[in-house]
Order: structure tokens, then C-alpha cells, then sequence
């Protein structure tokens, strides 16, 4: 079931733009790329759980993994936060075309606003959520906090993931996006979920922090061993 909500603030998504016309057409070429890729999953019985519908999840990632990570959960009701640059418009119209929800805003700008608007989606519809861990600017692999605070509003857990490919093309961006090769060989690791208590404040944020960190780049590892 595709999630649906209407927005406190119009300003924190963009609303009914999917792709269209010649747009649509290159969309669907780029999901028959992905869908050829040979995918591997590695997780556990509580995550596989987390994922089942009505179960609110905070799914963390780091950008490196965002193309293949966003289609790996197409399926799946979810709000994401994205970028209120322009670079975040092709994610804010792939998920419109999904019948997902953007959420648009970063640390720099309407983050905070996003947030809140996201606790209340997750709380009314029982869907899971999308952060980036790393945010749009980076600097890569060092997470930040806004994963953190909306699991601490929602009493979702954090799920990190780790993504890895071959072959694949690395673009020449701050996080070296990662491309997978059509029909390229793809895993994604699911560790394990990371709760943070409502009252957690200060120090503690900043210790789940780190421990999100950690953890996403654990699972990044063990991603890049199975695939060799």
C-alpha cells in the first residue's frame, strides 16, 4: 500500500510533480537497469520484521548508495527526506512516481521542519522513513543527526544499511556515488536496529550518533567482503 498523507507545510515537499513525457520514458529505462542487477540481502530476523508493512522503521544510508537504495525500496510506504536543492529534485520526482512522499529539507535548510513533519507521516500512517545519514554535502560517511532525533520523536528504530557493487560506476562527486553496471552484482546489508530512548538528550544524542555511524559503516564493510 502506497502512502499517502497530507502536508502540514506545503513547502517542506513538492506535491503531485512525477516524472512525465520524455522524463518518464528515461525513469523507466533506469528501473529496468536497476531491476537487471543480481541483488543480495543480508539481514536479520528482527530487521526482516521491521520491514513488514506497519512497521515503522528508520532506514539510514549512507549517499554513496543512494540510487540503488531508494529503488530497493520503491515497494515500500515511506516518506524520505530529500534535499531542497535542485540536485534533490530527480529523488523528489522518483518517489512521487513510486507514491512515496519527499520531504524536502537538509541540515542547512527546513531540516528541522522536515523532522516534524516526518514524526507526524510515521505516526499517522505506520510507514517507514529515509534518511541519508551523511546528508547532501557530506562530509561523507559521517552521520549526522537528524536520523537520530526522528527516532527519538517516533520510537522507530534506526536499521543502518550497507550497499556495495560490482562492477559499478563511481561518479567524481564528495561521496563517489555508487552506478551499478546492468545486471551487476549487487548486496545490501541490514544491521542491526538501533533504538533511541525518547528522553535521550545532549551527550546521549551524540552517542546514538557515533553508534549510527559505526554501525552504517560496519555494514558497508561487510557489503563490500561478500562481494569481493
Amino acid at each position: 500500500m502506497k502512502v499517502r498523507a497530507s502536508i502540514a507545510d506545503p513547502s517542506t515537499t513538492i506535491v503531485n510533480k512525477p516524472w512525465s513525457g520524455v522524463h518518464a520514458v528515461l525513469f523507466r529505462l533506469v528501473e529496468l537497469w536497476l531491476a537487471s542487477c543480481r541483488f543480495t540481502r543480508v539481514e536479520s530476523d528482527a530487521v526482516k520484521f521491521l520491514l513488514e508493512p506497519g512497521h515503522p522503521a528508520v532506514i539510514t544510508l549512507w549517499h554513496a548508495s543512494l540510487i540503488y537504495t531508494l529503488f530497493c525500496f520503491r515497494h515500500h510506504s515511506a516518506v524520505i527526506m530529500v534535499s531542497g536543492s535542485s540536485d534533490g529534485e530527480w529523488v523528489a520526482r522518483s518517489l512521487n512516481s513510486w507514491g512515496q512522499i519527499p520531504m524536502r529539507g537538509s541540515r542547512h535548510k527546513g531540516g528541522l521542519l522536515a523532522i516534524k513533519e516526518m514524526t507526524r507521516i510515521m505516526r499517522q500512517q505506520g510507514c517507514i522513513a529515509g534518511i541519508v545519514a551523511d546528508g547532501s554535502k557530506g562530509p561523507a560517511q559521517i552521520a549526522q543527526k537528524g536520523a537520530v532525533v526522528l527516532a527519538k520523536e517516533t520510537g522507530a528504530p534506526m536499521v543502518p544499511t550497507g550497499f556495495a557493487a560490482r562492477p559499478a560506476f563511481r561518479f567524481n562527486s564528495w561521496d563517489r556515488t555508487i552506478l551499478p553496471f546492468p545486471g551487476s552484482k549487487v548486496v545490501m546489508v541490514y544491521g542491526q536496529p538501533i533504538s533511541v530512548p525518547p528522553d535521550a538528550r545532549g551527550i546521549q544524542i551524540e552517542e546514538f550518533r557515533r553508534n549510527l555511524e559505526d554501525s552504517l559503516n560496519e555494514a558497508t564493510h561487510l557489503a563490500e567482503k561478500i562481494i569481493g
